[in-house]
């Protein structure tokens, strides 16, 4: 069966994603069958579920019609024997059939859930992987980032372990495509900026001025002063990486961001090359006087929207992008069929990172929640649509890569062995269990920000990994600056501004962590792992 990928757009739109969808059903088919619910049954009760709520609508616009009647008649006086003898008691009455219509529908409704349960409670967060892993054979997704992966990626693939203190893992997906290793992280960043804060005072004066006549008044004005004063604060978002590691060009690194091609015309798309090839021949001639490598390539529409011209290689550059990896970019670029050029491509080395616009914000895995409802029908729209979200939104994460057939090839494993580590989990695993744990355990007392972990690993007993880590967050101290202005009555003042400043915070702590069922009083779990004191 053939399994390598071509040309990536292609393959999902005419295999792939049918393939998915296909795989998709018959799984959900099979759950339905496991589970045994009476879709029928099920069906009923949501038709009645949904006419008790209907029911219970009508009755109350009837009731506020009345309150207003009632509210008109009091108005006039004279009406208001007609408002105690005729209105109010409908309203009562109105009001007790609206409680046993929505006590009823609440029945119903409970009785749909649990009409549902068998299958609600079937689903789990592996089933999305495991539909993408039968879709694309060569795809293996792996439980956790095992401290064996993460070492392999770093000792033969040039791959940053830790990252600074700016950023942490909050999530993990790892796994293999034909044995190359990846990684989708989803982080938090923290960076620094700035904030301006407001500062309002109102001044008052008496002047004297002279009328048309030539008489003399006084007058009182006001004014309202605005001060400002601009501060440091620290700023948090969030981040979704794809790490694909490969032994194709291990000197290489480029980078290249996105630019949205897909949304242009085709007549724009000829004028944007246009100029590129005028920019690609002034980079030529800067090369030659220079004495640098650069040389472009013959196909100038990939040289010019691909646009990785800070490439460090030129001969790698050219031993991964082969003429048909070169039509699979460009086709890619200018797709309207996946999300177009909305990915960053960042080479360094053997590690390529893969940041895709319609990924951030996106969960790493699809969890029981994003299906279970209380009808059949809502349940089976949703793990169908959304699976086909996820399927598509991972596979264009990959695209990129899938365009260059050198990336599919098996590594050599002519790499450095991975001795035996006593650590069982990565230290970016650490930080994702770290930021699920309630803050009070892991940050300073004091913290009213987000916090950024980072761990260390201490010593592994009986399969649980020791950890520390630490958390790096702000306090938040009120201050007062004073900011001299000038007002309309000629005189200085001074205007209070109130702002905010953060005062950084360490704390670390010491936590373990193993699989779930191993786990004694977790205080989190993610993943089939959790982590406790």
């Amino acid at each position: 069966m053939e399994t390598a990928i071509f040309d990536p757009v292609e393959a999902y739109d005419t295999r792939l994603k049918a393939q998915h969808l296909a795989k998709t059903e018959a799984f959900f088919e099979k759950l339905v069958q496991q589970s045994k619910v009476d879709i029928e049954q099920n069906r009923k009760t949501v038709r009645e579920y949904h006419t008790c709520k209907e029911n219970v609508g009508k009755l109350t616009t009837k009731r506020n019609w009345l309150r207003f009647f009632r509210v008109l008649a009091c108005i006039t006086v004279i009406l208001i024997p007609l408002v105690i003898l005729k209105l109010t008691p409908m309203i009562r009455a109105l009001k007790k059939e609206i409680e046993e219509a929505d006590q009823k529908a609440e029945a119903l409704l409970n009785e749909a859930y649990r009409q549902m349960q068998p299958l609600n409670h079937l689903f789990t967060d592996r089933d999305a992987l495991g539909l993408i892993e039968e879709t694309m054979p060569l795809v293996t997704f792996a439980t956790c980032f095992s401290a064996e992966q993460e070492k392999d990626m770093k000792v033969n693939y040039d791959f940053t372990v830790q990252d600074d203190k700016e950023q942490c893992a909050i999530d993990l997906l790892a796994g293999h495509y034909n044995e190359n290793p990846f990684l989708f992280e989803k982080k938090r960043v923290h960076t620094m900026g700035v904030e301006t804060y407001h500062g309002y005072k109102t001044i008052y004066w008496t002047e004297r001025y002279r009328d048309s006549k030539g008489n003399w008044h006084t007058r009182t004005q006001s004014q309202t002063l605005h001060a400002t004063v601009t501060k440091p604060k620290p700023y948090y978002h969030t981040q979704v990486v794809l790490s694909y590691c490969a032994q194709g060009g291990p000197e290489l690194s480029f980078t290249r961001d996105a630019t949205h091609l897909d949304r242009k015309s085709e007549k724009e798309i000829q004028r944007y090359v246009k100029k590129g090839e005028r920019k690609l021949q002034k980079r030529n001639e800067e090369a030659v006087e220079e004495n640098d490598d650069f040389t472009s390539m013959s196909n100038s529409e990939f040289e010019v929207l691909f646009d990785a011209l800070d490439r460090t290689d030129e001969v790698q550059f050219r031993t991964l992008f082969t003429p048909l990896a070169q039509t699979n970019m460009v086709d890619l670029l200018l797709s309207k069929t996946g999300y177009g050029d909305d990915f960053h491509f960042l080479k360094e080395k053997r590690t390529n990172r893969i940041i895709t616009q319609h990924s951030q914000g996106r969960d790493l895995l699809l969890l029981p929640e994003a299906y279970s409802a209380y009808s059949f029908d809502v349940i089976k729209s949703n793990f169908l649509c959304k699976n086909e979200e996820f399927f598509k939104a991972v596979y264009f994460d990959f695209a990129p890569l899938l365009a260059i057939p050198l990336y599919q090839e098996r590594p050599v494993h002519s790499l450095k062995p991975i001795a035996d580590l006593s650590q069982t989990y990565s230290l970016k695993q650490f930080e994702t269990l770290a930021s699920a744990v309630d803050s009070g355990y892991a940050v300073h007392p004091d913290t009213k920000t987000e916090a950024i972990y980072k761990s260390k690993f201490v010593r592994c007993k009986d399969g649980v990994d020791e950890t520390s880590i630490t958390a790096y967050s702000y306090d938040i101290a009120k201050r007062l600056e004073i900011v001299p202005m000038l007002g309309g009555d000629g005189r200085m003042h001074s205007v209070p501004v109130e702002w905010d400043d953060y005062l950084p915070l360490k704390a670390e702590n010491h936590f373990f962590v193993t699989q779930s069922e191993k786990a004694k009083n977790p205080i989190a779990s993610r993943n089939g792992l959790s982590i406790f004191q």
